[in-house]
């Protein structure tokens, strides 16, 4: 019996330390990925953002350009939000620094916001601007 209770007691402490090991990789994974750099403008020019601006006509398309380090063959998502409207891009990281850019064409005014997470949902920078 003591070794039965011995064992179970061993085992619980290799699942919780088993545990913690886990969510300390994937804290690990997600804290690497960085967005160095994001900018938001009209177009998107040998890999740099043109105009870089917060306000932004009505029907005019909008990209949002993003520095990202330590996500090498990982996919980003940015969504695009103005409370009723949203869109979701996803964009494949293929080595680090990467620069990589979204657009949307903003057909409702007001204000916007846009997210970039990674794969697990964690955000990893949010950019706000106006619609007129």
């Amino acid at each position: 019996m003591k070794q039965t209770a011995l064992a179970f007691i061993v085992l619980m402490v290799v699942i919780a330390f088993g545990m913690t090991g886990v969510q300390a990789q994937t804290d690990t994974k997600a804290a690497t990925i960085q967005i160095v750099d994001a900018k938001l403008g009209t177009d998107v020019k040998d890999r740099t953002i043109v105009d870089e601006n917060t306000t932004f006509p009505l029907n005019s398309k909008v990209f949002v350009w993003l520095k990202v380090a330590g996500a090498a063959s990982e996919t980003i998502t940015v969504k695009w939000a103005d409370g009723s409207v949203t869109h979701e891009t996803q964009l494949s990281i293929g080595g680090t620094p990467w620069r990589t850019w979204a657009n949307k064409t903003v057909a409702q005014a007001g204000d916007w916001t846009v997210t970039v997470t990674d794969g697990s949902g964690n955000i990893l920078k949010e950019l706000t601007f106006k619609v007129q």
